[in-house]
């Protein structure tokens, strides 16, 4: 059995500190009985989607957390953890991670944190099912962009009307 000197978990305590610095969600999931290939499959899914994975000892990940929006994490890091933190976009690390257990039919999620509040497996799991920041900023644009061709046909017919009356004014005058 390997143990663990006092320096090493330092060292992993700051690379966990790290991991967390700039995250904007985590997701904790029970991952016993993936094998190394089934989890550097999920990191590489993650990893096109701005997210990364790791595994550590609960501990640790309590200590690295303890202050700051991820400090409730403990709550959730029981048995065997892997948390799943989304840098870019907080719907996509937990939609691709959810959606790789379906796939594999392995794992089990335990809940998450987003903006310092804890969340349930339901939560995470609803919170997969919403599009992405991508899809919802091309719903937004797009909605603002038909109010604005909207408001410019509106504008133009208005135009169009009061061009129309002041020809027919002109008319009126030049009759009489």
């Amino acid at each position: 059995m390997v143990t663990t000197t006092k320096a090493k978990k330092q060292e992993i305590v700051k690379d966990l500190e790290q991991f967390f610095a700039d995250a904007k969600v985590a997701v904790v999931a029970d991952v016993s009985g993936f094998t190394v290939a089934e989890l550097t499959k999920l990191r590489r899914a993650l990893d096109a989607q701005q997210s990364k994975v790791k595994v550590a000892k609960n501990t640790l990940i309590k200590i690295a957390t303890k202050s700051g929006q991820f400090a409730d994490i403990d709550t959730l890091a029981k048995g065997p953890s892997a948390v799943v933190v989304g840098y870019q976009d907080q719907v996509q690390a937990a939609k691709t991670t959810v959606q790789y257990f379906n796939d594999l039919k392995k794992g089990a999620i335990r809940g998450g944190i987003l903006d310092g509040k804890t969340l349930s497996e339901h939560d995470i799991k609803d919170l997969a099912k919403l599009p992405s920041k991508e899809v919802l900023l091309a719903h937004i644009l797009g909605s603002l962009d038909s109010g604005a061709s909207g408001i410019a046909g509106a504008l133009n017919s208005l135009l169009r009307d009061i061009a129309y009356l002041t020809e027919e004014v002109a008319k009126k005058n030049n009759a009489a």
